[in-house]
């Protein structure tokens, strides 16, 4: 009986885990368009680090077993798994049909030694954090600010370092809840985050010279745009925004950038708040909630990719950070394209290019 249930285990565990062709986060019966987890669950997928179930079912409130993390880490990592060493888990013998990736967890210690690994049993919270920073090496802070997580509490380290990084914000109540055990969604989730963790520099080369193709929504007019370095504010990059076609000042445009922060304002339309605010490090996903913070109250941004492509003024860019922005207040999507010291190089209004980088000169 024991090893029937075994094998029932096992086929479950491959029927989740295996690819297929044609399907994708989107076709899922029980994942919501407008999850907001849905562009991490998406990016395994596509990916062949995860898969769904028959009935195009993803299960996301179905818990995540050891044994299934220690598959998709070998996917996500680009591991070896053809010359393991064995790492005598009582439980995981070598006919154990996922003996060779938790072997190779093992090796790499991600998973500790020792008698037994309990393959099917549910990953915390906790551990989830310990496991994706010792996969990934994530470095950051080691102070916690969750109510429920001290010094003392195991994985204190690894947890102050993935919620420095922005791969987890805990709950609103300020908790972490370390020992809860992890959900299919919410171990998605986190290892995309982790897979797509960025850190660019998104400002403007103060060396260059910028021009750009701009289409006004406000007056329905295109204009070809100079931005040229000014000065430094003592908060923000001054950029002077001149009018190519009739050689009058244009604009100014404010751009402040420190490690943990990137913004952006035209100042002509300059209020309370930046136009864009966004926390750094970058990874993939919802980053800004519409419930959440004064500063883009009402409003979500969700980073669609780090390693995406687009061409502006003739120019293939590649690793591209693509950010998209919704409010709850129009039904307008804004697009953004950032490259990694160069800057915004495209932006879309719903499906109007209204910023091209058309070219950089040195100053």
């Amino acid at each position: 009986m024991k090893q029937m249930l075994k094998m029932v285990c096992a086929l479950l565990l491959a029927v989740w885990l295996i690819p297929t062709e044609s399907v994708y986060a989107a076709s899922f019966k029980d994942v919501p368009k407008d999850d907001t987890l849905i562009t991490e669950i998406d990016y395994l997928v596509e990916k062949g680090i995860i898969n769904g179930y028959p009935n195009n079912l993803f299960k996301p409130n179905t818990y995540v077993t050891r044994a299934q993390v220690a598959v998709m880490l070998t996917r996500a990592l680009g591991m070896q798994t053809t010359d393991v060493k064995d790492p005598k888990y009582q439980d995981v013998p070598t006919t154990y049909p996922y003996y060779k990736e938790i072997a190779a967890v093992q090796n790499a210690r991600i998973f500790d030694s020792a008698q037994k690994f309990n393959p099917n049993a549910t990953l915390s919270r906790g551990d989830m954090a310990i496991v994706l920073q010792r996969a990934f090496k994530i470095k950051g802070s080691e102070t916690s600010y969750f109510t429920d997580v001290s010094a003392k509490t195991r994985g204190y380290k690894e947890i102050s370092a993935i919620s420095s990084n922005n791969i987890t914000k805990g709950y609103d109540d300020g908790s972490f809840r370390p020992n809860l055990p992890l959900t299919r969604a919410h171990f998605s989730a986190f290892l995309a985050r982790a897979l797509t963790l960025s850190n660019p520099n998104l400002i403007k080369d103060k060396a260059y010279d910028y021009t750009y193709s701009h289409y006004s929504l406000k007056d329905k007019k295109q204009y070809t745009l100079n931005y040229q370095y000014s000065h430094y504010d003592d908060k923000n990059d001054v950029w002077t925004i001149t009018d190519l076609n009739s050689e009058k000042f244009f604009d100014e445009e404010l751009l402040f950038s420190v490690s943990e922060a990137y913004a952006q304002v035209i100042a002509s339309y300059e209020s309370m708040h930046y136009d864009l605010h966004l926390d750094l490090p970058l990874r993939i996903g919802v980053i800004q909630h519409e419930n959440g913070g004064v500063e883009s109250s009402g409003t979500r941004i969700t980073v669609k990719t780090t390693d995406g492509t687009i061409q502006a003024g003739g120019v293939n860019y590649n690793n591209v950070i693509v950010l998209e922005e919704k409010s709850i207040y129009s039904d307008g999507v804004s697009t953004y394209y950032f490259v990694d010291g160069i800057g915004l190089v495209k932006e879309l209004y719903n499906d109007v290019v209204i910023y091209e980088l058309l070219e950089r000169t040195a100053n």
